[in-house]
């Protein structure tokens, strides 16, 4: 069985039996063909949800989840062959509730026509109430059913009694053979007052057939107001029946505070991303896999501007219009001071008027300040309309039906951080322009992601939503092996030198040391084409800002007098006169290869001036003070937790006869099935002798071979013979203490989480497991590791002996070059003469 699982295989089918005394289906294949066209797609998923809602199969969605449940093995295995926790997903399992997973720009509006125009024709229903997250999309939807409604032809192949339902929105009473498009905010607080459409409900719930546009933001409330409207936890004498959602990103969180990555339970229906992409539905998509863009924010939008620049070149000749790149941000407030900040920097660099500015930059969102730039919002995709630029918040982009967009930049990584977020934002781009030739080739939207959330943005539209199978190990609280550790508490003690300042400051004797830059630079951008996995590189400018000598000359002189000390101002002015400085500035240019002041080099020189400003050198170091010594029990390991995924990769268990008894939830019950089937590819090795195995841990878990092969060693018999017991620690939040070294200039804190700690009688043996390339080229971490472990091991031998103890401990660095002694050392109960190659490599 496969560790992960695809979307695809979580979709309900829904039965192909149908009783034609209870529902027709090729009645009202005229109406699908006239109003779906050539997309298939829209046909299949409404002939599903009619099937499902009127065929006679099912009482409730209960039945059909059920149905499924017992007929795919995906969909058992998802919930760990419970049905219970499957049934606690639906939120609507006991209505004729469901959802449709229709990728965004595919054209969910037309799906909820069809639905309500043929369920009002068959009478299986009198009144349709579509629920909409805005008032966006409440008009942009009312729009299109206005022009379904009074489509002639596709009225009259409803039948010759039909009549077109009334179409209403606002507090409207709903009536017989009537469609209501109405804002889901406004049904929810109503549900406290009086109101027409509520009012109008009463008594017809069963007779109404309930769609919920764009789905997925019901699962946003704390307090779920769709669920209680829908369930009538008012009573309001409501009782609905028919509950269909739509939703182009089906993905919800179990959790109050977990990401959107969940994917529903109740989907009947799914037209990918991938889907609509390869039947030329929506554009193709090409995000960034590897960039150098530059840091600065001016010079990161010059190399966006040009990337905007190159595809309105491109479209020129085809579309003739221009494009629109979208660039969105966490919150509103973020919304309106980039778009502010974007604004003036494009009339910098195409030289416009603030007012040309404002025409060609919009911040979209629903607070009152972008009240203006909403409006003008609903002319964008008008022939020759100015709009090139629009900011806008993630989680506010529905309701937008914009075909110009070519480019999607999300500003920070929490606008881009869970896969709702990502299928939103994606989803603004994806539309078709109108009139888009193919001719032309797939139109393309770029995402202007950062290079670090390529995986995000990949995992997305290729469709593989990872739905994590786990197994979590515990430790025996009362197994004959557990021991206890000693740890310390230290407190850190501050010692400052000072050195006092005494006359001037040789300043500028040999210039500045600069950095070498140009003017004129590029950022060079890998970009993965999504459906063909494709690379391309772009090289995009970008200019740097510059200063003459002149200015930077004038900006150093006038920064002596800053100085508090007077008496020195006057000896550095008089010492560094304007000509001088010049002077020393271009010999520092030619010296260093340079022709012009960017800003980094500016900065070079200014900074060369703090020195000046010191009072004196002031030092300050650290020494650690141990405060307490205090014990560590192993009965208290924390379960841990590792991905079925894992062990094909270099993830290896290690168990014994007794374990699959200890696992105490159904998903480590099935992932340990699923590991035991050695046709799968999973690493995994029994201890045939569960007396070699001397660890309170029911089992464990080891990444990468120097792990693996200590822990055969620890487990043979001549070893297991010679110790009493052993654990392999976690990574965290177990046993540890903090280390520091030196990363470039700076010092980094870290806290160092020993890998084994091994019990023979008075001694415990701690061991860090790495391979053996650190003999010869150690990582300055692993230094800083040992230097802090030697100290802290030393001080609990200096309490012991202080405390008559017999307690001693032996900290080593080992790699498998020099396991074969270490372990023959530890037979023969030598260990603590023992000294590895790599400790010795370490000592620095």
């Amino acid at each position: 069985m496969m560790s992960t699982l695809k979307e695809s295989d979580l979709v309900l089918k829904v039965s192909k039996s149908v009783d034609p005394q209870k529902w027709d289906e090729g009645f009202y294949q005229r109406f699908l063909t006239l109003i779906f066209n050539n997309r298939q797609y829209q046909k299949e998923a409404t002939e599903i949800a009619l099937r499902y809602l009127n065929s006679g199969e099912y009482r409730s969605l209960t039945d059909l989840a059920k149905e499924n449940f017992e007929k795919k093995s995906a969909i058992r295995a998802r919930w760990n062959n419970n049905f219970e926790s499957m049934h606690k997903d639906l939120d609507l399992s006991d209505k004729m509730a469901a959802t449709l997973d229709l990728a965004t720009g595919t054209g969910k509006s037309y799906v909820m026509a069809a639905l309500s125009l043929i369920m009002l024709a068959s009478k299986k229903v009198h009144r349709v109430l579509i629920l909409v997250p805005s008032l966006t999309i409440e008009k942009e939807l009312t729009a299109k059913f206005h022009e379904i409604l009074t489509n002639e032809q596709l009225i009259n192949s409803l039948g010759e009694d039909f009549v077109s339902p009334e179409l209403l929105n606002g507090d409207s009473t709903l009536v017989d053979n009537s469609i209501a498009i109405e804002n889901r905010n406004a049904i929810y607080s109503a549900q406290a007052d009086r109101n027409s459409i509520v009012d109008s409900l009463k008594g017809y719930g069963e007779t109404t057939l309930v769609l919920n546009d764009e789905v997925h933001h019901v699962y946003y409330s704390e307090q779920n107001e769709w669920k209680k409207f829908i369930n009538d936890e008012g009573k309001h004498g409501i009782n609905f029946k028919y509950v269909i959602g739509l939703t182009g990103t089906a993905y919800k969180s179990r959790t109050k505070s977990g990401l959107s990555n969940e994917y529903f339970s109740d989907v009947i229906y799914r037209y990918s991303l991938r889907d609509a992409i390869e039947q030329r539905f929506v554009k193709n998509v090409e995000y960034i896999s590897k960039e150098d863009m530059p840091t600065d924010k001016k010079e990161r939008w010059q190399v966006i501007l040009n990337s905007h620049d190159n595809i309105a070149s491109s479209l020129e000749n085809t579309l003739g219009e221009k494009p629109i790149t979208i660039i969105v941000t966490a919150s509103t407030k973020r919304s309106d001071a980039q778009a502010k900040s974007f604004k003036k920097f494009l009339q910098d660099q195409r030289g416009i008027t603030e007012e040309e500015a404002n025409d060609i930059v919009l911040s979209v969102h629903s607070k009152p300040s972008a009240a203006v730039d909403r409006l003008k919002l609903l002319s964008v995709d008008n022939p020759n309309n100015c709009v090139e630029f629009i900011f806008s918040v993630s989680m506010l982009t529905e309701g937008w039906d914009v075909k110009r967009v070519f480019q999607i930049v999300p500003d920070e990584e929490r606008a881009f951080n869970s896969k709702l977020l990502i299928a939103q934002v994606l989803g603004r781009g994806l539309r078709l322009p109108q009139g888009w030739n193919f001719e032309w080739g797939v139109p393309i939207v770029t995402v202007f992601n950062h290079e670090k959330w390529a995986s995000n943005v990949k995992s997305l539209v290729e469709e593989i939503l990872e739905l994590r199978k786990t197994i979590t190990i515990r430790v025996n609280p009362n197994s004959l092996y557990n021991f206890e550790l000693t740890n310390i508490k230290y407190s850190s003690i501050p010692t400052t030198t000072e050195t006092m300042k005494i006359g001037s400051y040789n300043l500028w004797e040999k210039g500045v040391k600069l950095p070498t830059a140009t003017e004129n630079d590029k950022s060079t951008i890998d970009m993965t084409d999504i459906s063909t996995g494709n690379s391309h590189t772009l090289n995009l400018a970008f200019k740097h800002d510059t200063v003459d000598v002149d200015l930077l000359a004038e900006q150093l002189f006038s920064r002596f007098d800053d100085l508090e000390d007077k008496q020195f101002a006057e000896e550095y002015k008089h010492r560094w006169p304007v000509e001088k400085i010049k002077n020393m500035i271009q010999d520092s240019l030619i010296a260093s290869g340079n022709n012009v002041i960017t800003r980094t080099i500016r900065n070079a020189f200014l900074s060369s001036l703090n020195t000046i400003f010191r009072q004196g050198s002031k030092s300050v170091t650290y020494t650690t003070k141990p405060d307490d010594f205090f014990e560590v029990k192993t009965d208290k390991l924390s379960s841990e937790t590792s991905d079925l995924s894992s062990f094909t990769k270099n993830r290896t268990l290690f168990y014994t006869e007794d374990f699959s008894s200890h696992l105490d939830d159904d998903l480590s019950k099935v992932s340990f099935d699923e590991i035991l089937d050695t046709t799968s590819g999973y690493k995994q090795l029994k201890i045939e002798n569960k007396y070699n195995f001397k660890t309170p841990q029911y089992g464990i878990t080891v990444v990468g071979k120097p792990e693996t092969d200590f822990l055969k060693y620890l487990t043979s018999p001549d070893v297991a013979q010679n110790i009493d017991s052993f654990i392999k620690s976690p990574d965290m939040n177990f046993y540890h203490f903090e280390y520091s070294w030196q990363k470039g200039s700076h010092h980094q804190n870290g806290k160092f989480n020993p890998d084994w700690f091994i019990k023979q009688g008075d001694l415990f043996i701690v061991v860090e497991t790495k391979d053996d390339s650190q003999i010869n080229d150690p990582d300055v971490e692993n230094i800083g590791k040992n230097k802090a472990a030697v100290e802290h091991f030393n001080l609990l031998n200096e309490y012991f002996k202080k405390t008559n103890s017999n307690k001693r401990y032996k900290f080593i660095f080992l790699t498998p070059k020099n396991y074969e002694l270490f372990f023959e050392k530890l037979k023969d109960r030598d260990v603590g003469n023992f000294t590895s190659e790599l400790d010795v490599k370490l000592d620095v």
